[in-house]
C-alpha cells in the first residue's frame, strides 16, 4: 500500500469517527485555542507562535498553487464537459409489471439527540449498522437492483444537532423493498425499535420516477448522485459487470429529450 493509499485510509477512517460538522465553529476556535495554551506551556513561544502562522502561510500557498493550476492540476475530480446519467438499453426490464421501468430514489437520514453527537453512547455501533448496510447493498446489486448512494450529506440548517443525509438510487421498488427486508437492515431496524438507541432519530422519504419523468445532467461537476451510480449487468449464473450510468450529453440536448420523451421540442 503507499503512503497516499494509507493516508486516505486513515483520514477515512478518522473521518468516520468525528466529522468537522459534529463541532460548532466556536467549538473548534476553543479547541484550537486550548491547543495553542498547551503549545505555549511545552514549547518555546518563539515556536509555539510561528505554528499557526506557519500553518495558515501553507494554507495560503496551497490555494495560490490551486489557483494558477485551476483546469489543470486542481479540482481533478471535475468532469470536463456535459454529461448525462441514463440507464443503459441492456439494463432495462423486458416488462413493467412491477413499475420497474423507472428510477426510485429513496432518502434516508439520522439525527443523533445528543449533546456528545458522536461521541455519544453506542454511536459507533450506529455508524456500524449503517456502513454495513450499504455493504450489503453493494453486495447485491445484481439481486436488488442497487445503483448507487451519495457520500453523507449533512443539513447545516438545524441549529441543534447536525442530521446526516444519504441519498440512494434504484431500479424499482420490488428491489428496494427486498433490502428493507435484508439481515443488516433488519438488524438496526430491531435495535431502533427495541429502543436501544433511545436517542436516535431516523427519517426516510421514497420518490418513484417511470420511464420519461427523469433526466440528470452534470456540467463541469463532479460525479456526482446518479452520476456516481453504476448498474449490474448479468453476465453469466454468477459473474456481473458494473458499467457507468454517465455518458457524453448528446447535441441540442433538452430537458424533455434527456428524459426519453417524444415532446421533445420543448426546451429548458
Amino acid at each position: 500500500m503507499s503512503v497516499q493509499s494509507l493516508y486516505s485510509a486513515t483520514r477515512d477512517i478518522l473521518n468516520e469517527l468525528l466529522e468537522p460538522q459534529d463541532f460548532k465553529i466556536s467549538t473548534w476556535m476553543a479547541f484550537g485555542a486550548t491547543l495553542l495554551l498547551l503549545s505555549q506551556s511545552f514549547l518555546p513561544s518563539s515556536l509555539s507562535n510561528l505554528l499557526p502562522l506557519l500553518y495558515l502561510a501553507g494554507r495560503m500557498i496551497k490555494m495560490v498553487i490551486d489557483t494558477l493550476r485551476l483546469h489543470t492540476g486542481s479540482y481533478t475530480t471535475m468532469m470536463r464537459g456535459r454529461w448525462v446519467a441514463t440507464l443503459p438499453e441492456s439494463a432495462k426490464p423486458l416488462d413493467d409489471s412491477s413499475g420497474s421501468d423507472g428510477l426510485v430514489m429513496f432518502v434516508l437520514g439520522a439525527r443523533i439527540n445528543h449533546p456528545l453527537g458522536k461521541l455519544s453512547p453506542g454511536a459507533f455501533q450506529i455508524d456500524e449498522a449503517f456502513q454495513e448496510m450499504w455493504r450489503e447493498a453493494e453486495e447485491n446489486r445484481l439481486k436488488w437492483g442497487y445503483l448507487g448512494r451519495t457520500a453523507t450529506l449533512v443539513d447545516y440548517s438545524d441549529n441543534e444537532r447536525t442530521p446526516t443525509i444519504w441519498l440512494s438510487y434504484w431500479k424499482d421498488l420490488k428491489g428496494l423493498q427486498e433490502f428493507s427486508t435484508s439481515a443488516a437492515h433488519r438488524l438496526g431496524q430491531n435495535n431502533y425499535n427495541a429502543k436501544k438507541y433511545p436517542y436516535m432519530g431516523i427519517m426516510h422519504e421514497t420518490f418513484y420516477a417511470p420511464k420519461g419523468c427523469w433526466e440528470a445532467i452534470y456540467d463541469e461537476f463532479p460525479p456526482w448522485g446518479l452520476g456516481q451510480a453504476h448498474v449490474a449487468l448479468k453476465e453469466g449464473p454468477e459473474i456481473f459487470k458494473l458499467e457507468s450510468m454517465l455518458k457524453p450529453n448528446p447535441k441540442h440536448s433538452t430537458m424533455f429529450r434527456r428524459m426519453g420523451r417524444e415532446d421533445a421540442s420543448k426546451t429548458l
